[in-house]
């Protein structure tokens, strides 16, 4: 079964898995990289954004491929733009927040507090 969907990635860790050695000295399987991809939602709240996890994705990496797959990435990352900064927008969660954020708009307006640059 294939499917196509877009989730985000809260957390992404990285594992090595060496080989175990049982009693008799032999090696039981092949050092690997793990990449673990935490994967879930945002979803709006009262409270502000909660994260809805949805599952780990982990996906097993030999040698070759990491190393290709992280000169890969190395390089997209490196070709986009700068990221701009932060807006200044106030974003509110609540109507009281709401009633300040007008009040102080108003305030600004009429002069009776300085913007801030």
């Amino acid at each position: 079964m294939f499917f196509d969907t877009t989730l985000q990635v809260f957390s992404l860790d990285l594992a090595t898995v060496l080989p175990e050695v049982d009693e008799s000295g032999q090696t039981q399987g092949t050092p690997h990289l793990v990449l673990a991809m935490v994967t879930g939602i945002a979803i709006p709240t009262p409270e502000g954004r909660q994260v809805l996890p949805v599952g780990v994705i982990r996906v097993p990496l030999g040698r070759e491929l990491a190393i290709a797959k992280a000169q890969e990435l190395l390089e997209a990352a490196e070709a986009l733009p700068e990221p701009k900064p932060e807006s200044d927008l106030a974003i509110v969660h609540s109507m009281e927040e709401a009633r300040q954020a007008a009040e102080f708009d108003q305030q600004v307006r009429s002069g009776a507090v300085a913007e801030s640059a």
